[in-house]
């Protein structure tokens, strides 16, 4: 009986160690959002713009997707085919 009361006592405390890495003491950064200013907005579509210009000159100059053989480099073109 013995036993069981310390299984029980060591089983209920195990997930009370969770606890204190919870940090609810420290209420600061859980504030509500701040309201943006009119520069920070124009800073944010700037830089959000020339992300979308990026992208799409990425997309221009993207080369096709090769194969995914990585032995195409070293094999003759032609070796496939004549051996069969």
């Amino acid at each position: 009986m013995k036993r069981l009361a310390i299984a029980t006592i060591m089983l209920a405390l195990l997930p009370a160690s969770a606890y204190p890495q919870d940090d609810q003491g420290n209420q600061d950064d859980k504030g509500p959002p701040t309201a943006r200013t009119r520069a920070e907005l124009k800073n944010d579509a700037a830089i959000d713009k020339a992300y979308k210009d990026t992208m799409k000159r990425m997309d221009a100059y993207q080369k096709p997707v090769k194969s995914d053989d990585p032995w195409q480099t070293i094999r003759p073109a032609g070796s496939d085919s004549a051996k069969r």
